[in-house]
């Protein structure tokens, strides 16, 4: 049987491996903090003319070191443009600090956290100065999940990427492992398949994989609604053909034994 083709990057199903946990962050020095965000955002926007360009990741972490003197974002900054440039989407307006985590580098080298009580502690690494200090709020339910994190990150175990961004206020966006998130909020049921359901929800096409407890891909599929693109065509009806293709897409699920779904965190 002809299995339908996925079209989405590699970062949107290795995403899939994590869940976000987001929370509201009061910064110590706002400024520091604002400064980093513009130049990690003109990194990003630099990274697309690269991207276009075919520029390797080496050469165009030494090009974005000047706008960004910190490898990790610089690194960060650029593969986040690629990612854009294979999603059709290269218009940035806002500001936003990214940094990829790595076990190695006991979790991630540009932005931490330290878990207490009540809150939690970020650390931001100022590429111009010392680390920008804040208070993360995430809820206290998310705290033994984290406290975890930050064990086997010290213990080079497990890394997790980070984001700081700034809608409306500064908030923090912290990548758990799949399994962590489950292990700590996951409802006892039957022993299933244990199969996890990523999607990957873009303007024109809805992208869903399927994988299995080892990461290996089982099975993928997109919906399409290509028409919803089009100037001038009805939001309402938009909005319907989404939803429809959502529902689907759930039934498909449903239909192959899928034990979890994990909906995407939308670019910030």
């Amino acid at each position: 049987m002809m299995r339908s083709k996925l079209i989405g990057s590699k970062e949107a199903i290795d995403n899939f491996q994590f869940v976000t946990i987001n929370g509201r962050v009061e910064f110590e020095d706002v400024e520091r903090i604002s400064r980093i965000a513009y130049s990690y955002s003109k990194a990003v926007k630099a990274g697309i003319n690269l991207a276009l360009k075919g520029v390797s990741l080496n050469d165009a972490v030494k090009e974005l070191y000047n706008i960004i003197p910190y490898a990790f974002y610089a690194e960060t900054a650029y593969k986040q443009a690629l990612a854009l440039v294979n999603g059709n989407k290269v218009e940035i307006k806002k500001r936003w600090i990214a940094c990829r985590g790595n076990k190695a580098d006991n979790g991630n080298r540009g932005i931490k956290f330290h878990v207490f009580q009540d809150h939690v502690e970020v650390k931001v690494k100022d590429p111009w100065g010392k680390w920008v200090h804040g208070k993360a709020y995430l809820g206290k339910e998310y705290l033994p999940s984290l406290s975890e994190l930050e064990e086997l990150s010290r213990r080079k175990e497990e890394g997790y990427g980070a984001v700081v961004s700034f809608k409306h206020y500064p908030m923090i966006h912290l990548q758990i492992p799949l399994w962590l998130y489950l292990k700590h909020f996951s409802s006892p049921k039957p022993n299933g398949y244990g199969l996890v359901a990523g999607f990957d929800l873009n303007s024109d096409r809805l992208n869903v994989v399927v994988v299995n407890e080892e990461g290996k891909v089982v099975t993928e599929k997109t919906w399409w609604y290509s028409d919803v693109t089009r100037p001038g065509f009805p939001k309402g009806k938009a909005m319907a053909l989404r939803l429809n293709a959502l529902s689907q897409a759930l039934n498909f699920l449903s239909r192959v034994g899928v034990d979890y779904v994990v909906f995407e965190d939308l670019f910030l």
